[in-house]
């Protein structure tokens, strides 16, 4: 689909001539385990309580206190951070982006012309966290699922893994696009 946008002014006019793919597959995710921002919160608050009890105590234990209360500044950012963090993946007939913020400053951008080999992965609960799912290649991973989503290897012998939560979705929108 081309769209055609006209940009200037009466002195400079211009056009501007955007090719844009149709998209197949578009999804957001967010960190969303809760019980480790519950842990890490506990553990956060008692360290603080930790801190403070020295602080208050008789000769006061300075370096156990400012420790302890680093350490809960520290789990405090880790909170904020995994509550910041979020993924986005876009897959179209012409390429797969996905960008994983805060880590990731700008849209990754992988061509289907680069891609060597794919496959859909859909991995139970259980096996998740037996272990199985481990890889010592040198795959470069951006999941908040699990082993759910797309794995690739690119012409030039990456390999990827970019999680997604709907795997049925994304198994149809690659069978729609015409990657031959």
């Amino acid at each position: 689909m081309d769209l055609q946008i006209f940009v200037g002014t009466h002195r400079f006019p211009g056009l501007i001539k955007f090719n844009m793919a149709k998209v197949y597959f578009k999804e957001k995710q967010r960190y969303s385990n809760k019980w480790v921002l519950v842990i890490l919160g506990i553990v956060c608050l008692l360290t603080i309580f930790g801190g403070v009890k020295f602080l208050l105590k008789s000769p006061a234990d300075y370096f156990q206190a400012i420790f302890l209360l680093v350490t809960a500044l520290a789990l405090g950012v880790l909170i904020w951070w995994l509550t910041r963090l979020k993924m986005k993946v876009v897959i179209s007939e012409k390429n797969i982006k996905f960008k994983m913020s805060p880590i990731h400053l700008k849209k990754q951008v992988v061509p289907w012309e680069d891609v060597e080999k794919y496959e859909v992965v859909k991995t139970s609960e259980a096996a998740q966290w037996s272990g199985g799912n481990i890889t010592f290649n040198d795959e470069k991973k951006y999941s908040m699922t699990g082993r759910n989503g797309l794995a690739f290897k690119t012409k030039n012998g990456e390999y990827y893994f970019i999680g997604c939560k709907d795997v049925e979705a994304l198994r149809s929108a690659l069978a729609q696009i015409n990657l031959t």
